[in-house]
């Protein structure tokens, strides 16, 4: 039997997820997988993701209007299944009735509730594996999400709100890395902070939601956020107050 390569990157696994490559090299990253536990659990990850996007987008309704932008520079490196899954949001957008110009593309935002959703949707439901870090290690939990995200960044607390840590988790976006923070209240309900850099400042709430879940998303000077859960639309926005509080002013009291 012989060794994994060495040579696999991470542009070859995004391939690999993508189903992109050549047969001979998806038989060299296989064989890397196999031999590398870590990255084959995050290929997974961002396959299971990948998937959940497609099933993400059906039945998605935008409560407000966003306004249109002009059309960004393609990314070379975007992977394939996230580009897809960018085709869905406009035709969605168009079912639900937005308008946009033959030269205009959907905010930033829009896709970070499509993204948001997906993530909420795959993790929500794990009993073993909800999250990478569990609450016990908060402080941990901060420090790593705060190197890879390349911001500072404090865990909220919303005990106030009656709501417990659950942990965290690192996620894979179309061109950040991006954070998922779940907690769950006394009666089992859970509901994730999905957030991201790539912010447009805009502190305004605005509401999304599926047949399943609804959101409020907005952002400030450092990253964008999607607050999501099955939970009636005030407490929500309650919940997604605090966190705004916090993320402002991380001394502030809850």
């Amino acid at each position: 039997m012989t060794s994994a390569p060495k040579d696999i990157r991470e542009e070859d696994l995004v391939a690999y997820v993508d189903d992109a490559l050549t047969p001979d090299r998806r038989s060299e990253v296989e064989a890397y997988l196999n031999e590398t536990p870590d990255a084959a659990r995050r290929v997974e990850a961002d396959m299971a993701i990948a998937r959940d996007l497609r099933r993400a987008f059906a039945g998605l309704i935008a409560h407000q209007p966003l306004a249109a932008l002009p059309a960004a520079e393609p990314r070379n490196h975007m992977p394939l299944a996230w580009a897809a899954s960018v085709a869905m949001a406009l035709m969605v957008g168009g079912a639900a009735g937005w308008f946009l110009r033959p030269d205009a593309a959907p905010q930033p935002t829009w896709g970070l509730v499509a993204e948001a959703f997906a993530a909420h949707r795959t993790f929500v439901v794990e009993v073993a594996h909800p999250v990478e870090v569990r609450a016990e290690n908060k402080g941990h939990l901060a420090t790593w999400l705060t190197n890879r995200l390349g911001r500072p960044f404090t865990v909220p607390d919303l005990r106030v709100a009656g709501l417990l840590l659950v942990g965290g988790r690192l996620l894979p976006s179309p061109t950040e890395p991006a954070a998922q923070l779940m907690y769950e209240d006394g009666n089992g309900q859970r509901l994730t902070l999905y957030l991201r850099r790539g912010s447009d400042n805009d502190p305004s709430f605005r509401f999304a939601e599926t047949a399943t879940e609804q959101a409020f998303y907005w952002s400030d000077t450092e990253f964008a956020y999607a607050l999501t859960g099955a939970l009636p639309r005030a407490r929500l926005l309650e919940i997604a107050h605090l966190l705004q509080v916090q993320f402002e002013d991380p001394g502030a009291p809850t």
